[in-house]
């Protein structure tokens, strides 16, 4: 008994090791050939970066370079990657769209098409780094394929958007309605003013997420050419559309009348009192001082804070500032006015 139960555990061991021999062998030959594939990757590179360069940084003509095997079109792309994060003129970014164009477009066309999600993937990532315009129908086919993950779906958005596509102003609203505003925003950051603009046209029919968004865009690019727009926003919308009407205002820095404005500086919301003392120090309208001084003793701190830094932008600002500190019986108005006096000092 106590002999076969030997033998049956030296079968095992015997079996164990004969599989940990084989994965041991297996995981040797793929990093053999991982480093031969990384030498000929680098050898490629090497062979052709000279010309690459001449190609995006002088205009010279597209001749002799190979891109046909899966080594030639990986080192090509790696090549392009390091250029494109250090491109900074029109011309040369035409160039380097050119060049993947002439070099990569039968690859990445293929790759939207692999059923492995990291080669989408990295398709649709190089796709739009390199500009490559000329490929804006397959990643819309791709937009309505089934089988495609969320992530896909925002970067293939962002994707169109970066390409102007006009059919994006129907797509949006009508089959990516349940999109987070944050995702609305990196789509809409990317679109032209005449496209964005027709999203404005619709703002009313949009969802709530997707006017935070267009607001939050004018917001960001400090979009003058829209204020009348966010004005009427704010007057004919309640919560947080009318918040952020009202946060977009205080970016861009300019209202028609100061008088509606003055007045949130007392509203019962702490929120809408902060963005109204933003509004104030923003536009310098003088006579909100004295309530911005007020509101150094408010009882949430956020809006303290934003007495503060408004005043600050007055040009008498840190003469405001030293009086509250030296006159003021409330501690916490002093210290707001002491930070905001010390700041950047």
């Amino acid at each position: 008994m106590i002999n076969q139960e030997i033998m049956f555990l030296s079968i095992i061991t015997l079996s164990l090791t004969c599989i940990l021999s084989l994965l041991l062998l297996y995981l040797i030959i793929r990093k053999v050939r991982d480093i031969k594939k990384r030498r000929e990757i680098e050898d490629y590179k090497n062979k052709v970066n000279t010309q690459i360069f001449s190609i995006i940084a002088e205009g010279q003509s597209f001749r002799g370079i190979r891109c046909e095997t899966a080594i030639q079109q990986k080192a090509m792309e790696e090549l392009l990657s390091k250029y494109v994060k250090i491109l900074e003129g029109k011309e040369e970014k035409e160039r380097l769209s050119n060049l993947a164009s002439l070099s990569l477009e039968g690859y990445y066309r293929k790759r939207l098409k692999s059923k492995r999600w990291s080669h989408r993937m990295n398709a649709l990532y190089h796709i739009e780094d390199f500009h490559m315009t000329n490929l804006k129908n397959e990643v819309v086919l791709l937009s309505k394929k089934k089988n495609i993950t969320h992530q896909e779906t925002i970067h293939i958005l962002r994707i169109l958007a970066s390409f102007q596509f006009s059919g994006l102003k129907d797509m949006l609203p009508k089959h990516y309605n349940d999109l987070s505003e944050y995702e609305y925003r990196s789509i809409l950051m990317k679109l032209t003013h005449s496209l964005f603009d027709q999203f404005v046209l619709d703002f009313h029919k949009s969802t709530p997420a997707l006017q935070y968004a267009i607001l939050d865009v004018i917001s960001l690019k400090k979009a003058l050419e829209y204020r009348s727009f966010t004005e009427n926003i704010f007057i004919s919308y309640k919560g947080e559309v009318r918040l952020r009407a009202l946060k977009a205002l205080a970016e861009l820095g300019f209202v028609s009348n100061i008088e509606p404005y003055l007045q949130l500086l007392h509203s019962a919301s702490w929120q809408e009192r902060m963005v109204a003392a933003k509004l104030i120090g923003s536009i310098k309208a003088e006579k909100g001082i004295p309530r911005l001084i007020e509101l150094l003793h408010d009882q949430n701190w956020w809006v303290r804070s934003q007495a503060g830094q408004s005043i600050s932008q007055f040009p008498d600002g840190k003469a405001i500032l030293q009086s509250v500190l030296e006159t003021s019986e409330d501690a916490f108005a002093r210290d707001m006015a002491w930070d905001w006096l010390h700041k950047g000092v």
